[in-house]
C-alpha cells in the first residue's frame, strides 16, 4: 500500500495550485487543530508526510515543524497557511476549480485516506482484493463519487462506525483507477498477480480433471478385469469370439493402461472407440453369466 501511494505522490505536481491542493484534503483529512489555531498535528503515512513538509517549508518558511513517525505538528500563526489552502470544517470544491486541482484532490484523498489489501472471499471479480476510501463524513463521500463517475468508475459506498466508505472489489475497477491517479506499477503487478492465480487455477484443475480421469480408468480397469478373470475362470477364454478375446488378452496383460495404450499395445486398425466398445461387451457377457441381467 505504502509502495502505490509513493507512486502517486510523485504524479502530483510541485505548482503552487496542486501543492497548497494536497495540503487541504490532507489537513482536512487527517489533522488535529487547536481551538486557538497554534498547533496543528497531521497524523499519516510517513511517505504522505514527508511530501506535506517539504511543501510547508517551500511555502511557510516560518512554521515551526516538528515531526516523529506517522506524525507531523505544525505550530505558530497558521492562518496564513489554513487560509491559503482555503481549510474548511467540509471539502469545498470551489477550492478545486480546474481539471489539475479535481485530479490532485482525487489523488490527495487516496494517500490520506484510501488503503488498498488483499483478502480472501468468494467474490468472484474481486480475486480478493479490496480499494477503499475512508472519509469522514457523507458530503466528502458524495463528491468522491461524483468525480468519480465523471471518469468512468463506479464505485460503492457503506457506513462504517464513524466513517464513509467508498469502496469496489472489482479487480479490473482496481487496475483501472490506479493507472488512473497513477500508480500504474502497482496495477500491473496486479494483473500480474491475476494472471499467475489463473494460470494456477488450470493446472489445478488440469490435474484434478487428470486425477479423476486416472480414478475412473483403473475403475473401468478393474471392471473389465474382474469380468474377464470370471469368464476365464468359469468358461474358459473361448468363451468369447476372436475379437472380444484380443481385447481381454491385452487388458488382462496391460492393466493400468488406457484405451489409447492399448490400441497402440495391439497395434491393431481397430480405434479406442471400438476398444472401449469390445470391453464393455465383455461386461455385459460378464452380467448376463452371472445372471444381472
Amino acid at each position: 500500500m505504502i509502495d502505490c501511494k509513493s507512486q502517486i505522490l510523485s504524479t502530483i505536481p510541485d505548482s503552487n495550485c496542486c501543492s497548497l491542493s494536497f495540503l487541504n484534503v490532507l489537513i482536512f483529512s487527517s489533522a488535529k487543530i487547536s481551538v486557538d489555531y497554534s498547533y496543528l498535528i497531521i497524523n499519516s503515512y510517513n511517505v504522505v508526510l514527508e511530501k506535506a513538509e517539504k511543501i510547508i517549508k517551500n511555502f511557510y518558511p516560518n512554521v515551526d515543524i516538528y515531526s516523529w513517525d506517522n506524525f507531523l505538528m505544525l505550530k505558530g500563526k497558521l492562518y496564513d497557511l489554513l487560509n491559503d489552502i482555503g481549510y474548511n470544517d467540509s471539502l469545498d470544491l470551489t477550492h478545486f476549480a480546474n481539471d489539475c486541482d479535481k485530479m490532485t484532490l482525487l489523488k490527495s484523498l487516496f494517500v490520506a485516506c484510501g488503503g488498498f489489501y488483499y483478502n480472501q472471499d468468494n467474490n468472484k471479480n474481486s480475486k480478493g482484493y479490496n480499494l477503499e476510501f475512508v472519509l469522514r463524513d457523507e458530503d466528502t463521500a458524495e463528491i468522491l463519487l461524483s468525480l468519480l463517475k465523471e471518469h468512468d468508475f463506479s464505485l460503492k459506498k457503506i457506513k462504517r462506525q464513524n466513517s464513509h466508505v467508498v469502496y469496489t472489489k472489482n479487480s479490473n475497477i482496481i487496475c483501472d483507477l490506479f493507472v488512473f491517479l497513477g500508480a500504474g506499477y502497482t496495477a500491473l503487478e496486479i494483473q500480474n498477480s491475476l494472471a499467475m492465480r489463473e494460470m494456477r487455477n488450470n493446472v489445478n484443475r488440469q490435474n484434478n480433471c487428470f486425477e479423476f480421469n486416472l480414478e475412473k480408468t483403473i475403475s473401468a480397469s478393474n471392471e473389465q478385469i474382474d469380468a474377464i478373470n470370471f469368464i476365464i475362470e468359469h468358461y474358459s477364454i473361448e468363451y468369447l469370439d476372436e475379437n472380444l478375446r484380443e481385447v481381454a488378452l491385452a487388458r488382462l496383460v496391460n492393466p493400468d493402461a488406457t484405451l489409447s495404450e492399448l490400441k497402440t499395445i495391439m497395434n491393431s486398425n481397430i480405434s479406442r472407440a471400438g476398444i472401449k466398445y469390445r470391453l464393455d461387451k465383455i461386461i455385459d457377457i460378464y452380467h448376463k453369466l452371472k445372471g444381472d441381467k
